[in-house]
């Protein structure tokens, strides 16, 4: 496919809260933050004081809310037992872990406004806890002792590093190939939404109907995500997002928003792709030129359009859940998502 998958123009929304969702699973999520921070493989003081660094900087733990959310909306008595919550600690460890890891392919010096842990201390010492991270993922894993689950997170960790892979063989690359951009948000971002949003209804014995329709959920918003965050390299504030606006462009990674302007193969696009082939996004004047190609040609709408099509698509898969509070704050998530600026 080499044209956009039917982006369409989209109107701006009011800003979603996401304290009522999380006060749905408030019980649960305390035992998840608890959980992140004990138990594991190594106690001593300078590891536990790495961990603290790195769960501050670790975002607003998006991935463990649809593990919960999702179990609770599928679940016969709304109590979730102690392998959902184990759930949740393992898909936002694997997450974190890989942020690590991306922290140190990527160079980068901040995270959410506070020092990374390559850049405070050193690669090594962020590689290797990257690598502990996602070790105490394999026992979360082992402990939920389901050999579906297990095969689904098994995928997750090989799509990470597939798509790390096909990210890293595209930098400065500024042929459009959509089905590549939409492969590589899978297995960076969607593959994890998707394992978390429908492992629950596993745990819980949901019919197929149901996990398919929850797994599909997490997929789509998923890419809806992945989408918005490379819109906010675009449009975004360092101070909200806690990193350097046109970082991706800087490392040469050309996302949907470039893309747009790419495909249509004008004066405007022909001067995005010198630039890009050139290598001159990767300097101060470079990115900022690039950037207001991009902004005043349109590419900024039609990513909004692109993930508001992928974000009506998860909507869609809740349909057909019985109704609960649980189910309109997955739905009230996407719209989170597809506004968030951060």
């Amino acid at each position: 496919m080499n044209s956009a998958p039917g982006a369409v123009s989209a109107k701006p929304q009011a800003a979603v809260n996401l304290s009522p969702l999380l006060a749905l699973v408030d019980q649960e999520m305390a035992l998840v933050e608890e959980f992140l921070t004990t138990n594991m493989i190594d106690e001593n003081p300078f590891v536990e004081e790495l961990l603290k660094q790195i769960f501050a900087a670790g975002g607003k733990r998006i991935r463990p809310l649809i593990v919960l959310l999702s179990s609770k909306a599928t679940s016969k008595t709304e109590e979730l037992g102690r392998l959902h919550i184990i759930l949740g600690v393992l898909t936002e460890l694997i997450h974190t872990a890989s942020l690590v890891h991306d922290d140190v392919i990527d160079r980068a010096s901040v995270r959410r406004g506070q020092e990374t842990i390559n850049k405070k201390y050193n690669e090594r010492v962020a590689v290797l806890m990257g690598d502990l991270l996602f070790a105490q993922a394999s026992i979360c894993l082992a402990r939920i002792m389901n050999p579906v689950i297990v095969g689904i997170y098994g995928q997750v960790l090989g799509d990470l590093c597939a798509g790390e892979i096909k990210q890293m063989r595209q930098q400065f690359v500024s042929t459009v190939d959509w089905d590549a951009y939409i492969g590589k948000s899978v297995s960076k971002t969607a593959s994890l939404f998707s394992a978390g949003s429908h492992s629950g209804s596993i745990l819980n014995g949901c019919p197929n109907d149901t996990i398919q329709q929850l797994k599909e959920y997490g997929l789509n918003l998923g890419i809806c995500f992945q989408i918005a965050d490379d819109l906010l390299d675009i449009t975004g504030q360092s101070s909200e997002t806690g990193k350097a606006v046109g970082s991706d462009l800087r490392n040469g990674l050309v996302t949907a928003p470039a893309m747009f302007v790419l495909e249509r193969k004008d004066a405007h696009s022909d001067k995005l792709k010198k630039l890009i082939q050139t290598r001159e996004v990767a300097t101060d004047e470079g990115v900022a030129e690039a950037l207001s190609i991009i902004r005043a040609q349109g590419g900024v709408e039609a990513t909004i359009g692109l993930a508001r099509q992928y974000g009506d698509k998860s909507l869609a898969a809740l349909a057909e859940l019985k109704p609960s509070p649980y189910k309109d704050a997955l739905a009230a998530l996407t719209d989170y998502v597809m506004i968030r600026t951060s």
